[in-house]
């Protein structure tokens, strides 16, 4: 109650309010409009992110709790496997955020589990396993010690590809080893930083069968017009990324022929409540239908924390469980 009682009296004095911009509204900046563009797109990513023109083979290794990917220069992903009392013979790759695993990914899992769905738990780079950070030894700087995000821009000299692999490839290293175990369905969920992620895996490969983000991001024009509020990590506003697509391209990528949901809250304590988010919505979904593909935004009306509410955890769950009907 007491947490409950400052958020709203933070929202009373203005703090979530969106912040008025002069100048011209923020639009919807879209490149990827057919197929072609979808799939020369996808082919750059891949190629700008892992250096190949084809998704890394990358698979974890079983471990006592769970399994351990290994990725490039002694970064490593702990992969967390629950499974469910009840298998419904579908398997749910979800990805926590900077925060790691919280009670809100905890109850978002356990909604999971009792639907029938085995998940397994990701985290953000230097989250969790390796929250102490990765010593590297760089030609142009030196022995160092990663412990951020925005530190991993000097491992582009030791990288093939860019350092947004380390974000991405343990997600496709399970995607992978979900492909050879027979899932019936792949689906991933994101939440927050593990939103982003989800997003720009989504984008990259077409396996998952659905993807959802929660509170994930925004595209540039809103986190430029409300950088306090909506800017994000260093992963997540790359300009030699959004060269090669925008937010709204990377939307399209994820859900064409397939489904996507992201969720916002409408008083997020965190960021991303910009609700000028929702007018750019019918653009991409125009695209995407002609593509054959499903796509949303969830606006979690009173919502105030940053987390999927039970309400939104139920969208999602619906959502999956129509994409597992013949």
């Amino acid at each position: 109650m007491a947490v409950l009682g400052l958020v709203l009296a933070l929202h009373l004095t203005g703090v979530f309010a969106t912040a008025e911009v002069s100048g011209t509204a923020p639009q919807p900046f879209i490149r990827v409009r057919d197929s072609q563009g979808v799939e020369s797109t996808r082919r750059t990513l891949i190629e700008f992110i892992f250096g190949t023109p084809n998704l890394p083979e990358t698979r974890p290794r079983p471990t006592q709790g769970g399994m351990l990917i290994h990725l490039p220069n002694g970064f490593t992903s702990f992969l967390t496997v629950s499974k469910p009392t009840s298998p419904n013979g579908s398997l749910v790759i979800y990805h926590t955020g900077h925060e790691g695993f919280t009670a809100r990914d905890r109850a978002a899992i356990r909604a999971l589990l009792k639907a029938g769905y085995t998940v397994w738990r990701l985290d953000l780079p230097l989250i969790g396993q390796q929250s102490e950070g990765v010593q590297v030894v760089l030609p142009s700087f030196g022995p160092l010690t990663i412990r951020e995000h925005r530190q991993m821009a000097y491992l582009d000299e030791i990288t093939d590809g860019h350092p947004l692999r380390y974000f991405v490839e343990p997600a496709i290293a399970a995607i992978n080893q979900a492909e050879e175990q027979g899932f019936e369905k792949i689906f991933m969920i994101g939440f927050s930083g593990g939103g982003w992620t989800t997003l720009l895996t989504a984008a990259l490969d077409t396996r998952l069968a659905s993807s959802y983000t929660v509170a994930g991001g925004l595209p540039l024009s809103l986190r430029f017009a409300n950088s306090r509020r909506n800017w994000g990590d260093w992963e997540e506003n790359l300009p030699e990324l959004f060269r090669l697509a925008s937010f709204e391209d990377l939307s399209i990528l994820g859900a064409a022929g397939r489904s996507q949901i992201q969720v916002l809250n409408e008083y997020d304590i965190c960021c991303y409540n910009d609700r000028r988010y929702l007018d750019f919505a019918p653009s991409i979904q125009a695209v995407v239908e002609t593509l054959g593909g499903s796509f949303k935004i969830y606006w979690s009306e009173n919502e105030v924390l940053h987390r999927a509410n039970p309400k939104a955890l139920q969208v999602i769950l619906s959502d999956m469980s129509s994409r597992r009907s013949p």
